[in-house]
């Protein structure tokens, strides 16, 4: 359960940063836009380099 509401908390931030450090304003449509392009662009590159960090782990050579 506690991870759970790390990885909500982790998102949550993240939107907060990506609002405040744009300026948007989530009233305005055109705002909400622009928010949610950039939400998921972020979104998009943590999965990225997530998956890039464990092929490259997968691909480690684990014997001495």
């Amino acid at each position: 359960m506690k991870i759970y509401l790390v990885i909500i908390k982790f998102f949550f931030i993240g939107a907060l940063f990506i609002v405040s450090n744009h300026v948007l304003y989530l009233s305005n449509p055109v705002d909400f836009l622009t928010f949610k392009q950039l939400y998921f662009n972020w979104l998009e590159n943590i999965f990225d380099s997530g998956s890039e960090i464990t092929a490259y782990v997968v691909n480690s050579n684990w014997l001495p």
